[in-house]
């Protein structure tokens, strides 16, 4: 994503979010559709074209998340667990680890995001066909207007370039016609970028004929989609690298454990404040019982972390979120996305040996690559 992301609601178990990118298409779509409006029906008033432009870009926005629910409520039901649904600059995303099932779920999955479009297009169609005496022309027109869009998202999301619904469609068939998913990875991410920049050309066209707003708004989405293909294959080739390294190899050794009847002001003073660290092993008469984390007591009222104790807010330990120490990297990285810690705790013989988080893999990437280039 482009930066932070803000949770707004839980549909369905599932986490709904909003990438702090979306407040730009947000603002540039409401205003487009006032400057539509108040092209198109001058008897509105003022303020009438900036309700509709509101309505209008609520309804946009309410069809991408459809789009993507629908992604992950059919996910849920083939058994694939969903982490979440982002809305962000261009769009949606649904983080589900679709592919850890086979071509024929991945294909299912994929195709439902299009179709779902296609039928919201449908909707509003009957709406503005049907409705224009009950509805006034305005408000029926914006709804013809949503038809319009929700078809043109089916048919660009459909376009053959991954990580689009119609990329992952391809990848879907290339992997089973193969049997190759790292083969029908990089067939999909390649043709991604092929049309990424085939539509950064489109934009540069557009800049060049005068149509400025057009030329941006094909680049901007040209280069978004390149820089996306590019690192979903670069993330296939990583865990590719990682199936030959052991967590022991990455983890953060020499701990530094938590009391569990510790109040969580003191926990913040004597550990958070005082290590550059963002969780801390809870240890209780040499055992490790669960992990505190920043995000954990955050969570809890300032008014109460005098009173609150490490015990009440740790996060217990569970096969989610411990490994041993020879288990493979690129399965502790499945937990490390899965998991609400975002970290994965190391335990040997029932005992917690270390820590690894994001930052742990990517500085163990940073000295591989280094050796890598000295030829070591």
């Amino acid at each position: 994503m482009f930066g932070t992301s803000w949770r707004v609601a839980r549909i369905a178990g599932i986490e709904v979010r909003i990438d702090s990118s979306w407040t730009v298409i947000a603002l540039l779509v409401t205003y487009s559709l006032y400057l539509r409006f108040s092209f198109l029906y001058g008897s509105l008033s003022t303020w009438g074209a900036v309700g509709l432009a509101i309505l209008g870009a609520v309804l946009f926005f309410a069809s991408v998340l459809v789009h993507e629910l629908a992604h992950a409520l059919v996910s849920q039901a083939r058994g694939i667990r969903v982490q979440d649904i982002t809305l962000f600059l261009f769009g949606g995303a649904t983080r589900a680890r679709v592919e850890s099932r086979g071509p024929g779920d991945e294909f299912v999955i994929a195709l439902v995001g299009p179709l779902t479009s296609a039928a919201l297009a449908v909707l509003f169609g009957a709406i503005d066909l049907l409705g224009r005496d009950a509805l006034g022309r305005p408000l029926s027109g914006l709804f013809g207007y949503l038809a319009w869009v929700n078809l043109l998202l089916a048919a660009f999301n459909l376009v053959p370039g991954f990580p689009l619904d119609g990329g992952r469609l391809l990848r879907s068939a290339i992997w089973k016609g193969t049997g190759s998913f790292g083969r029908a990875t990089r067939i999909a991410s390649t043709t991604g970028q092929a049309i990424g920049w085939l539509l950064v050309a489109g934009g540069v066209v557009f800049l060049l004929t005068g149509n400025l707003a057009g030329g941006i708004w094909f680049a901007f989405i040209g280069w978004f989609l390149v820089q996306a293909a590019r690192s979903s294959y670069q993330e296939l080739q990583l865990r590719h690298l990682l199936r030959d390294v052991e967590a022991r190899d990455v983890m953060a050794r020499d701990l530094l454990r938590v009391p569990p009847d510790l109040s969580l002001q003191d926990a913040l003073d004597g550990w958070f404040m005082r290590y550059n660290h963002g969780a801390f092993p809870v240890e209780e008469q040499g055992r490790t019982i669960g992990l505190l984390t920043l995000r954990g007591v955050r969570r809890v009222p300032r008014d109460r972390w005098a009173t609150a104790r490490v015990r009440d807010v740790m996060v217990p330990l569970g096969d989610e979120m411990v490994v041993s120490p020879d288990t493979r990297m690129d399965l502790v990285m499945e937990k490390l996305e899965d998991g609400d810690a975002g970290r994965v705790l190391v335990a040997d013989d029932g005992e917690v040996v270390g820590i690894i988080t994001s930052s742990d893999l990517t500085r163990w990437l940073q000295r591989w690559r280094a050796f890598e280039r000295r030829g070591v």
